[in-house]
């Protein structure tokens, strides 16, 4: 039993998956007495969940008890969970919105607790529910580094990454470009590549060409050579197209590739200084940043010129 005079108490609003996994985890640790309101959690999670040591709250008034409260529902469920936990916060107290949600919908949730200034932290999931506590979390508020001290003390895996809500969610977002985009990659190209009878080599040779670098360091190469090896790894991504519609199968990720590397390619603002091979991806990163919106500028202007002589 978690002695609860000399623990945290730590609310939750939302029983779902991820609500779930950390309330049961947190309360297997005994570091914290754990208090979860769901009013819509179905019978047989409420059991389990009680057996673990978790408290069910009837009324979100219950969380008034709460250091901190964890907003774990649906992304459509999620601003009624700031309404709710706005209302219930007590001074001094944290609220902690860990749902999916955009930048300008974090900054919007945060908007509802100025009158407990500071009090919204940011939060991003960067994993797998399944995980629990062991989950990466990453915060960002005016006190995200104080609610990740706290938070670790009591067994989660949290980190500061900025002041400002919505950073934390930011990062989650881009991030899911690299991973969600990686994951489509690899269907698409495996699924041709099982249509040819080859899957196993392309997933073989592929793989150990990732394996010989680190993640980071993979990233380093593949950058800093874009600017200078776009337009051949363009025309070589052409035949990619090819070969896939050959088989019957929709080219969307390689059609999406190829546009990536022909806007370096076709840059016009690229084109008028002499390219070198970037140092850092960072470096890399710069440069192409600065001559991609030299070029927005440019098809703005354009497209000014142009409207005005219609007129």
């Amino acid at each position: 039993m978690v002695d609860t005079r000399s623990v945290p108490c730590i609310g939750f609003i939302g029983m779902g998956q991820l609500g779930y996994a950390l309330a049961t985890g947190l309360s297997g640790q005994s570091l914290a007495r754990v208090l979860v309101f769901d009013p819509y959690c179905h019978a047989q999670r409420q059991q389990q969940a009680v057996a673990a040591g978790v408290e069910l709250a009837g009324q979100a008034q219950a969380l008034q008890e709460a250091d901190f409260i964890l907003s774990a529902v649906t992304a459509k469920s999620a601003l009624q969970a700031a309404h709710t936990g706005a209302e219930v916060l007590s001074k001094g107290a944290l609220f902690i919105d860990l749902n999916s949600l955009g930048e300008q919908q974090k900054k919007e949730n945060a908007q509802l607790f100025q009158v407990h200034e500071g009090s919204f932290i940011d939060a991003a999931v960067l994993g797998p529910a399944a995980d629990g506590i062991r989950v990466p979390i990453i915060l960002s508020g005016p006190r995200a580094q104080q609610a990740s001290v706290a938070l670790n003390q009591i067994g989660l895996n949290t980190r500061a990454v900025g002041q400002e809500p919505g950073q934390a969610s930011s990062i989650k977002i881009v991030r899911s470009l690299l991973a969600k985009g990686l994951e489509a990659l690899y269907v698409e190209a495996l699924v041709v590549a099982q249509r040819l009878g080859i899957e196993h080599e392309v997933l073989g040779t592929f793989a150990e060409m990732l394996d010989g670098r680190s993640a980071e360091g993979m990233a380093e190469l593949l950058v800093t050579t874009h600017v200078l090896h776009a337009e051949r790894r363009m025309d070589e991504m052409e035949m990619s197209i090819e070969a896939i519609a050959a088989t019957g199968m929709e080219p969307n990720m390689a059609q999406a590739a190829y546009r990536v590397l022909a806007r370096t390619a076709h840059s016009p603002s690229l084109a008028q200084q002499e390219k070198q091979l970037p140092q850092t991806w960072s470096a890399a990163i710069e440069l192409l940043d600065h001559h991609y919106q030299a070029d927005e500028l440019s098809d703005e202007a354009k497209h000014i010129h142009s409207r005005g002589n219609d007129e």
